[in-house]
């Protein structure tokens, strides 16, 4: 008997049949999202991208799962960015200086006395500046899921508090290699010496350097209080990072489930700082105990009038999104208590 020929697909049917198929050319087949770190699985950045790695389960329905990779795992720092961007790493935390040639509008946040304190900072980070910068950021081919502490960077010397203008004068310091940071130093009237970070305990000890300046846990962890016990907050670099997702991934996800990670990185974020700030406390106890001799800064002026080299370039920057960056923070900065 000859066969019957198979009916042809109505409209309705053939419309669908091609929708599902462009949806399942965009939509992310079931799979593991691997997130980069610098830094060790008990620091409170790991910990954070834990918190945020735990919701991405539940937030698609168990299809995907996530895991943080610490200790540049899954790639050197210097290729992180470029390999999120192509979606090899789905989600990383990084600091705001690796972006500053793709999104020039960062590097407003990382010019010295341009936030009072860590405080201030957030709460233009949650608000609009964040919004603007994020906007920036998606251009560049990654979402922002949430701000988190950098640190606030500080001074510390071997035998006495750098806390006044004059206490700078000629003292040698090490900085890294980072034009910004040279500058600063020099312009505080001090000697900046660019050391690498590894090599900064061996010139501390040989006299080679009489300081340098970073936040209290890697002050901390690299024995740097054994050698240079007088540790001043002189908050010169309140800086955030970010947990940033590759657009590539986020493009793959329906709209649902970026909503819910996008509030997963936001809480993430809000619990990386309550550690980072409960993990100070309890570091400066710590090494109270071992000697170590803190002191508060003092007036910001004599400082801030000293950058202004470091200031002209964002007063005349071509870049209408830094020019509005740079006009929330000073609004707010007008705002802030000065001590």
């Amino acid at each position: 008997m000859a066969l019957l020929p198979l009916p042809k697909p109505s409209t309705l049917a053939r419309a669908a049949l091609l929708l599902s198929l462009a949806l399942g050319a965009h939509t992310l087949a079931a799979r593991e999202l691997r997130g980069w770190s610098v830094h060790a699985d008990d620091y409170p950045v790991n910990m954070g991208m834990q918190r945020f790695a735990d919701v991405v389960g539940p937030a698609t329905q168990g299809k995907h799962s996530a895991r943080v990779y610490g200790n540049s795992q899954l790639a050197p720092q210097g290729a992180v960015l470029e390999k999120i961007t192509s979606g090899e790493i789905d989600f990383a935390e990084v600091g705001v200086v690796g972006y500053g040639e793709k999104v020039p509008a960062l590097r407003v946040l990382g010019v010295p006395y341009m936030f009072h304190g860590s405080e201030q900072m957030f709460a233009l980070l949650d608000g609009e500046l964040g919004n603007l910068l994020a906007a920036e950021l998606e251009k560049a081919g990654v979402i922002l899921l949430g701000w988190y502490d950098g640190g606030t960077r500080n001074f510390y010397h071997r035998s006495k508090p750098l806390r006044a203008l004059s206490d700078f004068a000629d003292v040698k310091l090490r900085v890294g290699n980072t034009k910004t940071h040279i500058d600063m130093v020099n312009a505080m009237g001090a000697k900046a010496v660019p050391i690498a970070f590894k090599d900064t305990y061996k010139s501390i000890e040989d006299g080679g350097v009489e300081g340098a300046e970073n936040n209290l846990p890697s002050y901390e962890s690299t024995g740097h209080y054994k050698l240079a016990p007088h540790y001043s907050f002189t908050q010169h670099l309140v800086s955030p990072e970010m947990l940033i997702l590759s657009k590539k991934t986020w493009d793959q996800l329906s709209k649902p489930e970026q909503a819910r990670l996008l509030e997963a990185g936001r809480q993430s974020a809000r619990f990386m700082r309550e550690e980072w700030n409960r993990r100070l406390k309890e570091i400066q106890a710590r090494l109270s105990k071992q000697g170590v001799k803190f002191y508060n800064g003092s007036d910001y002026g004599p400082f801030v009038r000293r950058m202004k080299p470091l200031y002209e370039p964002l007063w005349t920057a071509s870049d209408p999104v830094s020019r509005r960056a740079l006009s929330l923070i000073l609004a707010s900065m007008a705002q802030a208590p000065t001590r």
